[in-house]
């Protein structure tokens, strides 16, 4: 493990690493930052009327003295079922806790309760009884709970996690908690070729597809994000579009990412990774990156990397590629916004949209217009295919290409 000298006395924020060579011992084990480390399995999600410990022990269970977080934990599930608890407190047996609540006058225990309103009771006594600084290590998160309890989990997890200042490591299957997660904190973990590979800043929705989606279009296009997809799904002819399946993956490296992983499982298979304008120059970078990833010194995986890689239109980030094009073409965008006397206006609206910062443009010319984001999105791409569809020749050929 390392950490660097600002933090020796282990109090801040910092990057450890540790090492471990296959079958092997972990490196800087003695140095390793002490902290509460709770593993929370799957066996939260059943009932404590099925467990021979609950049943076995259910007379010599009492009371603990209150630890002064149980309103905390009692309002945080309360909000995450939607239910209004009176009142919660925790019975003990040895090792072995109990939760007793009262709703609407009505009092019953964990002997009583389902399997989500167990898992969450049992998630949050821990996180709040592990004290400050601790790791809780989760497994299939989501068990247990329905689609809003598990959006409204991770949103309260996130809130308490700040307040213990504590870490929460997660596996999940879940598209929905995928999805309440920053893409910083993804990782979609996998074997190829006997050696597991892990993949960043991965979008919901390529995990999702990874983890079985049914697939049986003949090409499969990488693109960064939504906004990408948008673009080429407007611009893409019907008799292409109808041949291909666009997945958002999440970054630039990501993408780098995915077409290693491409190599190693089906070099012979039709992916296409259409990088972002701004990411023209750093080809080199990014097929460094992927090389690496593949772990090859193949000069056949550099012309492999080649055919497989394509860029959008100019030499920015696609949002505001898309607006600028549009301030060029201001004419035609108001006849379809219907907005002819006040094209000046329009004009205006597209300014506010660059000046609101890398990613924010739609939102804001959405606001302006008076449309939601998405509509905004498709109005403003409408008018890219009318007027620079001639930009895209390039990754048009190159996809009818890899289609022959």
């Amino acid at each position: 493990m390392e950490k660097t000298s600002a933090l020796a006395s282990g109090v801040g924020v910092g990057i450890q690493k540790r090492l471990k060579k296959e079958a092997g011992k972990w490196n800087y084990y003695a140095g390793r930052v002490h902290r509460t480390v709770v593993f929370i399995g799957i066996s939260r999600v059943v009932p404590h009327s099925e467990r021979s410990q609950s049943r076995s022990y259910s007379k010599y269970f009492s009371e603990q003295a209150p630890l002064g977080w149980e309103d905390d934990v009692k309002d945080t599930v309360g909000y995450i079922l939607g239910k209004n608890y009176e009142s919660l407190r925790f019975l003990e047996h040895s090792k072995y806790t109990l939760p007793v609540v009262e709703v609407a006058g009505v009092k019953y225990s964990g002997l009583n309760m389902g399997a989500g309103e167990n898992a969450l009771f049992e998630i949050f006594r821990v996180l709040y009884s592990a004290g400050k600084g601790a790791l809780l290590v989760i497994d299939e998160i989501e068990l247990g709970l329905h689609a809003d309890a598990q959006r409204k989990l991770i949103q309260k997890l996130k809130e308490s996690c700040i307040k213990q200042k504590s870490q929460i490591i997660c596996t999940t299957h879940s598209k929905i908690v995928f999805q309440q997660l920053p893409p910083d904190g993804r990782r979609y973990i996998e074997a190829i070729g006997g050696k597991t590979k892990v993949t960043y800043a991965i979008s919901p929705e390529f995990a999702m597809a990874k983890m079985g989606a049914k697939e049986d279009e003949e090409l499969e296009i990488f693109v960064e994000d939504g906004v990408a997809k948008s673009l080429l799904s407007a611009l893409l002819p019907t008799k292409l579009r109808s041949r291909v399946s666009i997945r958002v993956i999440g970054s630039a490296a990501a993408l780098s990412r995915q077409l290693a992983a491409a190599f190693l499982r089906h070099p012979e298979k039709l992916v296409l990774a259409i990088f972002d304008g701004d990411q023209r120059s750093k080809y080199n970078q990014l097929l460094k990156h992927s090389k690496d990833m593949s772990e090859t010194s193949s000069t056949e995986f550099v012309e492999w990397f080649k055919g497989k890689v394509s860029f959008l239109p100019g030499d920015t980030w696609p949002e505001a590629w898309i607006v600028q094009k549009n301030i060029e073409t201001s004419q035609t965008l108001a006849q379809q916004v219907d907005a002819d006397e006040d094209e000046d206006e329009l004009c205006e609206f597209l300014e506010y949209g660059l000046q609101a910062g890398k990613h924010n443009e739609f939102y804001e010319i959405a606001e302006q217009l008076g449309f939601d984001e998405l509509q905004c999105i498709q109005i403003l791409t409408s008018n890219i295919k009318q007027n620079f569809e001639p930009e895209f020749h390039e990754i048009f050929t190159k996809i009818e290409t890899a289609l022959v």
